[in-house]
């Protein structure tokens, strides 16, 4: 989720761990907590821009990691406030340890892919139940943490908002589950319906809501995409093709290094990439996160991209530029898309 999201749910944990007893100190260190997680990306100075995106959500977001990190803040913490409140090493081993849990474990509901069991597993946890930014999930907790602010540290008020802050945005993160669920049956049925053969398909809700719904369905050489909103008047899924042309890559890997690259961005998509030509050379776009100002188009500007070219038989993998912004006829599709009407 976004870095606002995870501070507000930090604070939001180390409330309830212990705000009664060292008030908005648990607030604060709960928000550091919760933010800890992705300083990875302090790393990506010092990283090629594909191993910059390799690296997000891994060592960092481990369980094992940071079950180790947990007393290790506690304890630093404890010996800096240990004069000033009642609250023992262990009360601040269980904040840190329950504000650092949950930001991997909600991030594992988004579409990016987490590394829960690292180093055991290099497997990427995606439900792909809510969107990265989704205002319903986190505007309770940002609520609820500024209000907690003002209130006494014993206040039951404090408490009470806390409690109710946590319930709905966590019952909101359970109603994306069951829309989840709802959308797979309505993509099985089209599939059955239409006799479309297909391998593994994806379904992720789109931009900072969770009633559209993006469709992804793989097949040997091409993908079947589309859209499904809650708000549609049926359940038909409109489908279109997009080629694959995995066969570009071909060219650019020739040699080991530039090989093991190229598996990790493949493996990162979970295989759900397609290849265009470009004039320097081929791009790669990740389909899994779509793209920024429109639909499914390999014309357009994908949110993760890559470039693939050539110098003096050296292989260069850079990232595309994401500043292009969708204009308001790309806002105008989308919202009637959302309300069920086909632009």
């Amino acid at each position: 989720m976004d870095s606002l999201t995870q501070v507000v749910l930090g604070a939001s944990v180390g409330e309830a761990v212990l705000g009664r007893k060292v008030g908005n100190r648990a607030v604060v260190w709960g928000a550091i907590g919760g933010t800890i997680p992705d300083l990875d990306v302090l790393l990506n100075p010092f990283l090629s821009d594909v191993e910059g995106v390799l690296a997000h959500r891994t060592f960092s977001h481990s369980l094992f990691t940071l079950t180790l990190l947990a007393p290790l803040l506690g304890y630093a913490v404890w010996r800096l406030h240990r004069s000033q409140t009642e609250a023992t090493w262990r009360d601040w081993f269980w904040l840190f340890f329950f504000a650092l849990i949950t930001h991997p474990l909600l991030d594992a509901f988004t579409n990016y892919g987490t590394m829960l069991f690292f180093p055991f597993s290099d497997v990427r946890i995606a439900w792909r139940t809510i969107f990265i930014i989704d205002p319903l999930y986190t505007l309770p907790l940002l609520i609820g943490t500024l209000i907690v602010l003002f209130f006494a540290r014993k206040s039951p008020h404090r408490k009470q908002v806390n409690r109710w802050a946590l319930i709905l945005s966590t019952a909101y993160l359970a109603i994306t589950v069951f829309i989840k669920l709802h959308v797979r049956q309505v993509v099985q049925e089209n599939l059955a319906t239409q006799s479309i053969s297909h391998g593994k398909f994806l379904t992720s809700p789109t931009f900072f809501n969770n009633v559209l719904w993006s469709v992804i369905v793989k097949q040997e050489d091409q993908y079947q995409v589309g859209y499904y909103s809650l708000f549609d008047s049926d359940r038909a899924l409109q489908l279109k093709t997009i080629p694959q042309q995995a066969e570009l890559l071909q060219a650019y890997t020739e040699d080991l290094e530039t090989q093991e690259k190229v598996a990790g961005l493949i493996n990162f998509t979970e295989g759900f990439y397609a290849l265009r030509p470009h004039d320097k050379g081929a791009q790669f776009n990740d389909l899994r996160f779509g793209i920024i100002t429109g639909w499914f188009d390999l014309t357009r500007d994908y949110i993760f991209s890559y470039q693939f070219t050539k110098e003096n038989d050296h292989v260069l993998i850079q990232q595309q530029d994401r500043t292009a912004q969708p204009n308001s006829s790309d806002l105008q599709r989308f919202f009637q898309r959302t309300l069920g009407n086909t632009p």
